[in-house]
């Protein structure tokens, strides 16, 4: 598998995913939907899968001594390595963001750790939708692509949304206003900074859970494409 994660790193690391990378500078523009910056590392991954297929990498790796499951795999945690190391800029945006000015967001999540969950499950929602249809009639990568980013930007409404309504009601709906003290916040005391890492937590566990199952499906959907 380390052989194989070399060979995703040498032939289809594209210069797109660092310049995505720099999307993370959304989190210094005030009054944004700050997850939308996850979307973008999943087209970063869309370039890597396009730049491979222009390169019939699929059929390459599968010529060599290893298993159609492998294939997958490899791919997968690839593109694991690279939404991960989204989550890692986006943690440090969120401390430069902090230290250079700690205010609130009107147009959804704060610059807190709980957009952290919100990205994850980005990351989970594209996966879910992209992988196992790629892996199933890869011709159609562009189709599944425009799939992935339709439901992308669905949980992106959904997420956002939630809390520029708890903004709006926190006074008459108790949960919002709960939402908006501890969640929806620059963590200030120790209860926040609790309920806020238990939220990126929670968000990682679903995308690990999640990826895993999802790598699943696309190896039983692979392993019946006649190459």
């Amino acid at each position: 598998m380390k052989k194989l994660l070399a060979k995703e790193f040498r032939l289809c690391m594209v210069p797109m995913v660092p310049l995505f990378y720099l999307f993370v500078l959304m989190l210094l523009i005030p009054s944004y939907p700050y997850s939308v910056a996850g979307f973008f590392c999943c087209n970063a991954v869309f370039y890597v899968f396009s730049q491979a297929q222009m390169n019939n990498d699929l059929t390459f790796t599968a010529m060599l001594p290893v298993s159609k499951a492998d294939v997958v795999r490899g791919r997968v945690r690839f593109v694991v390595l690279i939404q991960l190391g989204m989550i890692v800029l986006l943690l440090a945006m969120l401390l430069v963001r902090r230290l250079l000015y700690p205010i609130a967001n009107p147009a959804g999540c704060d610059p807190c750790l709980t957009l952290l969950f919100g990205v994850f499950v980005t990351f989970l929602v594209f996966n879910a939708i992209y992988l196992p249809a790629y892996y199933k009639t890869p011709h159609r990568a562009p189709k599944h692509f425009l799939m992935a980013t339709i439901a992308v930007f669905a949980w992106i409404v959904v997420f956002e949304g939630a809390f520029i309504a708890a903004g709006a009601a926190q006074d008459a709906v108790p949960l919002f206003g709960w939402i908006e003290t501890y969640l929806d916040c620059i963590p200030t005391f120790t209860g926040a900074w609790i309920a806020q890492i238990a939220a990126a937590c929670v968000g990682a566990s679903v995308y690990a859970v999640g990826t895993w199952i999802v790598c699943k499906c696309s190896i039983a959907r692979f392993e019946r494409v006649d190459l």
